[in-house]
């Protein structure tokens, strides 16, 4: 969230779906006109986390894909999940097939076990997206894309430290490099880094843009992926008085699971 393992032993890709948190802040101003010929601007700080992701999800899919049953988005026993290493057909297809997209967000509950997934085809076959994690190094790291990633201003470097043992089976990365996450509720204005004013066609809509860190390891029993990345960006809430904040946040990731070879 974006997110997932990037770098992997020659012949190994893993395929572990895990919980993707965010949390952040979003800074907007007010202006008042508390006298006559006296106005005022404030700078005012609002905090958001998952549930605010989940909310604003749950409305966007009932909005926009008239699904009036995902008030379970909101549960205290919902998640945001993804699989980074999942091949996305519908997406691919979307891009005429000239690149290979990875990743698939859903939207589960622990104790139902409902899942949603925020991506694919409507019932006009239109290829839509809730929420995007981008990045064009991994490309470089794997041949495969994370998203939408055609846009080499995301940063086309990365630095990684590994570790692999063939006498064992073993295998450890981690690797630093630029990412961005978008949630948005209208799900026909994705693909961000090809259309960066998509955002205020949303209701609501946020981007994260900054360093992500991915770690990785398989010890020839258990898989485990991390990620992190911190950073800042834009965002917009259309209300009476439309709200244009600057977006602080932050994205983790964590999974596990038996290795695979």
């Amino acid at each position: 969230m974006a997110v997932g393992a990037m770098i992997f032993a020659a012949g190994k890709v893993s395929a572990i779906p895990g919980v993707v948190n965010v949390s952040g802040t979003a800074l907007t101003e007010t202006d008042s006109n508390p006298s006559s010929g006296i106005f005022v601007g404030k700078v005012t700080k609002s905090s958001f986390k998952t549930k605010n992701v989940l909310n604003l999800l749950a409305q966007g899919t009932e909005t926009y894909l008239d699904v009036t049953t995902n008030g379970w988005f909101t549960n205290k026993y919902s998640e945001l999940v993804y699989d980074p290493d999942a091949y996305n057909d519908d997406a691919t297809v979307w891009y005429d097939n000239e690149e290979d997209v990875y990743g698939i967000f859903y939207v589960t509950n622990t104790s139902t076990h409902a899942s949603y997934r925020l991506d694919g085809l409507d019932i006009d076959e239109d290829y839509y997206s809730f929420v995007e994690y981008d990045s064009y190094a991994y490309a470089d790291l794997t041949d495969d894309g994370l998203g939408f990633w055609d846009d080499p201003s995301l940063g086309e470097n990365y630095v990684q430290s590994y570790k692999e043992n063939d006498n064992k089976g073993t295998y450890s990365s981690k690797a630093t490099l630029q990412g961005l996450l978008y949630i948005h509720d209208d799900p026909y204005y994705f693909d961000i880094t090809d259309n960066p004013y998509y955002v205020f066609d949303n209701g609501k809509a946020f981007i994260i843009r900054g360093l992500g860190t991915f770690n990785y390891s398989d010890n020839a029993t258990k898989e485990t992926e991390s990620f992190t990345m911190s950073g800042s960006g834009d965002g917009y809430f259309e209300s009476s008085d439309d709200s244009y904040p600057v977006i602080t946040g932050k994205v983790t990731f964590k999974a596990k699971g038996p290795s695979v070879d």
